[in-house]
């Protein structure tokens, strides 16, 4: 530990590649009672931090992440209820567009913009299935465990972040939507099988597979598109198809 500017700053070596063993190893090297993870491709508001801890007077609070904008990119248009999950399973994205002025709570909140407990985040399990290309989703996973265990989920508006464009190495590049779409695909199915019910499987499967949305798309939504479209949705789909197929084989093997 050394100190910089009157702060103390703790390194840890990480031998495991991936995006998500830095993330264990800062949460277990920590020992404040609170852990932010912050994206190093961000910039923060004067108020980002006297936005987020505050929550945490409340004891039943998990975890407070906020808001995330890419400046001079447009603002997606949001749909259904962002940051949640739907009961057949659907995930509700884009909640880092999400403005205003009160928070409210979520089942899962941005990775890149958040701050956690550090005991609950360090005593959560960081599955090593998600750390595969950019690890999407994981935070959902990491947040689905907390509420499980009683903790409340929260989404602050007012904590910003603007994310910044950096260089990729070219296995990350994000415009190549194809292996996108099997990573997002991949990982969401696995987390939702892993985490579901019984009921909740077999509803999610369902409508999974057989409609699906756009984006990630199953036999009814691809149909729609297509109608609409023309057939050029159809290279991404199968991506898309691989990728839940992946991710149900994977949950199958943890089952064994």
């Amino acid at each position: 530990m050394a100190p910089h500017a009157g702060v103390n700053i703790r390194s840890a070596w990480v031998a495991v590649p991936g995006h998500i063993p830095p993330v264990e190893t800062g949460a277990r090297s920590a020992s404040s009672e609170l852990v932010a993870i912050v994206d190093d491709d961000v910039t923060v508001i004067p108020e980002w931090l006297s936005s987020l801890a505050p929550h945490f007077a409340d004891p039943e609070v998990g975890v407070v992440g906020g808001r995330v904008l890419v400046p001079g990119a447009p603002l997606p248009r949001l749909k259904g209820r962002p940051g949640s999950v739907s009961w057949y399973g659907r995930n509700w994205a884009n909640l880092g567009s999400v403005g205003g002025e009160t928070a409210f709570q979520v089942d899962s909140v941005m990775e890149g913009n958040s701050i956690w407990r550090r005991e609950l985040l360090a005593s959560l399990e960081f599955d090593p299935v998600l750390n595969f290309d950019d690890a999407s989703m994981y935070g959902l996973d990491l947040c689905l465990q907390a509420k499980r265990r009683g903790f409340r989920v929260v989404y602050e508006p007012r904590a910003l972040v603007f994310h910044h464009i950096a260089l990729r190495s070219p296995e990350l590049d994000r415009q190549k939507r194809g292996p996108r779409l099997f990573s997002f695909c991949r990982n969401y199915t696995y987390i939702v099988l892993k985490r579901f019910s019984v009921w909740r499987r077999l509803v999610f499967l369902a409508w999974w597979f057989l409609i699906g949305e756009r984006g990630a798309w199953g036999l009814g939504s691809l149909l729609v598109d297509v109608l609409q479209d023309g057939s050029q949705k159809e290279r991404h789909a199968v991506y898309a198809l691989r990728g839940k197929l992946e991710g149900v084989h994977l949950w199958l093997r943890l089952r064994k």
